[in-house]
């Protein structure tokens, strides 16, 4: 039975995978196809063409994201890094004279993560026979990890005030973001009652995704600084975040599922400037911190070595009060062609 339900439990992974590369792929191969159909437009297409830009960009991404989970033993939290580095790929549409619709995809493969995974656990020792109360932290471990991920966008923003040089209107949007992990190479340390369970422990030990959706509006102001300077400043409020994710404890043969919801905000501020008719030079830099609420399922696969004795397979709880929480630090350069 444990031998079926660990073969059901691989095919699933495997099928998430593929499934999960696929779907990228499309993506990237429609993003591109539409991209390069711009890219090959001549300037002046006509009028019953919309004004645009087609872009390339260089994105820097740095921040992590957060699950802790409080349980009646204490509590854990897992602190992910995001660490992206690589292309992006953008377009820009003016609907209307004072209104534009801007669509972005990033995506990085499978790559190693500069930084580890760090899980923190705060034990409640009243909970543990034989052991003496400890503040701080009880278990730290360290995890090395292989990362990709996915941010694609959607946002509109409407300019109905304009006095000389100066915009100002709206901002309307929608963000999907996906991050995947590889973990292995586990050093785990323990301290005052807990120092016997110090250990490293090479290879596989977790499979790790979440994705958050999330929606924005707030204020955009638009200058004219000079001919050719153009600076856009945006205040979102985020106020539904939905949040999900779902970790594969491979050393325990447990996966854990959290599903939350929650708010944030994010501040941008972008610059451009037009090098001639055709081209533009553009740069952006966004700040964003979202903290959603929820709860965690927890089911074994199979038998968990850390509980001798016992039969875990099949075995599951749920209503476990879980946090996802994001933040992230967004740099982008890059080239855009008017067409």
């Amino acid at each position: 039975m444990q031998d079926s339900v660990q073969a059901l439990h691989s095919r699933h992974l495997t099928y998430r995978c593929t499934l999960a590369t696929s779907r990228i792929f499309l993506e990237w191969i429609s993003f591109m196809a539409c991209f390069l159909a711009c890219l090959g437009l001549p300037v002046n297409a006509g009028a019953a063409s919309l004004p645009g830009t087609v872009r390339v960009d260089g994105v820097l991404m740095t921040g992590r994201t957060t699950n802790t989970t409080t349980f009646d033993g204490g509590t854990s939290r897992l602190r992910w890094p995001i660490d992206v580095k690589t292309p992006g790929l953008g377009m820009n549409l003016g609907l209307l004279d004072c209104m534009d619709l801007d669509l972005s995809v990033v995506a990085e493969p499978w790559g190693a993560n500069n930084s580890p995974m760090l899980d923190c656990d705060y034990l409640d020792e009243a909970e543990y026979a034989g052991r003496q109360p400890h503040a701080g932290v009880d278990i730290a471990s360290t995890t090395e990890l292989d990362s990709k991920a996915l941010v694609m966008a959607v946002s509109s923003r409407i300019f109905p005030v304009r006095r000389g040089a100066l915009s100002a209107g709206i901002s309307l949007g929608y963000r999907h973001e996906e991050y995947d992990y590889r973990g292995f190479n586990t050093s785990q340390t323990g301290y005052g009652p807990w120092a016997s369970s110090s250990a490293v422990v090479d290879g596989p030990s977790t499979l790790y995704s979440v994705d958050y959706d999330i929606f924005s509006a707030g204020i955009a102001l638009k200058s004219a600084i000079e001919d050719g300077i153009e600076i856009t400043f945006e205040v979102l409020a985020l106020p539904y975040v939905c949040a999900s994710d779902e970790d594969d404890h491979l050393r325990r043969n447990r996966v854990t599922r959290t599903s939350s919801t929650g708010s944030g905000y994010q501040t941008s501020v972008r610059g451009s400037f037009t090098v001639t008719d055709h081209w533009v030079l553009a740069s952006e830099c966004a700040y964003a911190r979202i903290a959603t609420d929820g709860h965690q399922t927890q089911y074994w696969y199979g038998d968990d070595p850390a509980t001798p004795g016992f039969n875990d397979t099949g075995y599951s709880l749920s209503g476990i009060d879980a946090e996802l929480d994001l933040k992230t630090f967004r740099v982008a350069i890059g080239l855009e062609r008017r067409f």
